[in-house]
């Protein structure tokens, strides 16, 4: 049994299941010696010529012997169901401070890491465990803000030389090779988008991102979306094919709509093959946005940081009624994002 509940509970229940068959074998054990091997007497102390005594014939013996063991199996079967029941509520209520910190547990993450842990009532092994666990805690939270901090500082820092490099190389004229200036440019780009994305993941993940919920047309944004990724897509020999309703109005921050959806994207640029399909449309309370490509097969993945998922899953907890739903299906790999939907707003129906 995996349960520690339920081998505590048995173990409850077998301990006292044979503290019963001990206690009745000894009482059994004992009677019938008294039966057997003495003989009983009684006195009266008012009539001191009245004396009773006797003896008992074997199959007297067995017959008080089979009773007295009848009595005690009938009284040991309710005792046994009291027990158990008894030991399942002791094994919970004694279970009831793990199972909270791991509820606890369960909700952590890292922008919350320095949040100690809490139990009102605990014995003495839990509060040491308790201790222990917010010991842990504290050190991975000053460890996650110093990395966050230094990487923030870094791209930070970057952001400023990059910009120069790209303005000297846009500026450079023909005094460099036209190839190679694209290549430069190119790769200056690169380097800019990892310095942008590595700066958004750290202030992200120390929740130094503002939220500004609005109300917007997904549709329209996705288009405007799509339309910048299909020119990236023409240079690949692919397409996007975009089926969306008109209008499809939704309630969240639209800078982190748009950077998830960007990063969706590029993901499926990099990893997938073939024509692309971005959907909008309504699914129940919210608006789904879906993304699906083919996925590779042959040759190794291209190594990236895996910045793309890492600042969609800062951004989405940041904004948590927006979910993220991936998944394989056959050669194809789906992408669901789910933003609350809400009502055409009036201002637009003027």
């Amino acid at each position: 049994m995996k349960s520690l509940r339920a081998r505590l509970t048995v173990w409850f229940g077998l301990v006292f299941l044979g503290l019963v068959a001990a206690f009745t074998f000894l009482t059994h054990h004992t009677l019938e010696d008294e039966l057997r091997n003495r003989t009983w007497q009684k006195d009266y102390p008012d009539h001191p010529d009245w004396k009773l005594h006797g003896s008992f014939s074997e199959a007297e013996v067995q017959d008080i012997s089979r009773e007295l063991m009848a009595s005690a199996v009938g009284w040991s079967v309710p005792l046994a169901v009291i027990a158990l029941v008894g030991g399942y509520w002791l094994a919970r209520h004694s279970l009831r401070p793990i199972a909270s910190v791991n509820r606890q547990l369960q909700t952590k993450n890292s922008g919350n890491l320095g949040e100690p842990i809490s139990l009102p009532e605990m014995d003495g092994e839990f509060r040491d465990l308790v201790r222990q666990l917010n010991e842990l805690l504290k050190r991975l939270d000053n460890s996650f803000a110093e990395m966050n901090d230094y990487a923030a500082k870094v791209s930070h820092e970057l952001r400023t030389p990059l910009a120069i490099m790209r303005l000297k190389v846009e500026q450079s004229g023909g005094r460099i090779a036209p190839e190679l200036a694209d290549e430069l440019e190119a790769e200056l780009h690169r380097l800019t988008h990892v310095v942008e994305q590595s700066l958004l993941i750290a202030r992200a993940e120390r929740g130094r991102v503002m939220t500004m919920r609005s109300v917007f047309n997904l549709s329209a944004t996705t288009a405007e979306i799509v339309e910048d990724f299909q020119l990236l897509a023409t240079e690949q020999g692919r397409r996007f094919t975009l089926k969306s309703t008109p209008e499809c109005w939704v309630s969240a921050d639209p800078n982190h709509v748009r950077q998830i959806a960007h990063n969706l994207l590029t993901n499926a640029l990099k990893h997938g093959d073939g024509d692309l399909t971005v959907q909008v449309k309504r699914s129940g309370k919210s608006a789904a946005l879906v993304v699906s490509n083919r996925t590779r097969h042959a040759g190794d993945p291209e190594p990236t940081l895996g910045l793309g998922l890492r600042v969609v899953g800062a951004l989405l907890r940041l904004e948590p009624e927006i979910r993220l739903q991936r998944r394989h299906t056959g050669n194809y790999h789906v992408a669901r994002l789910l933003v609350p939907s809400v009502e055409r707003p009036a201002v637009f129906d003027r």
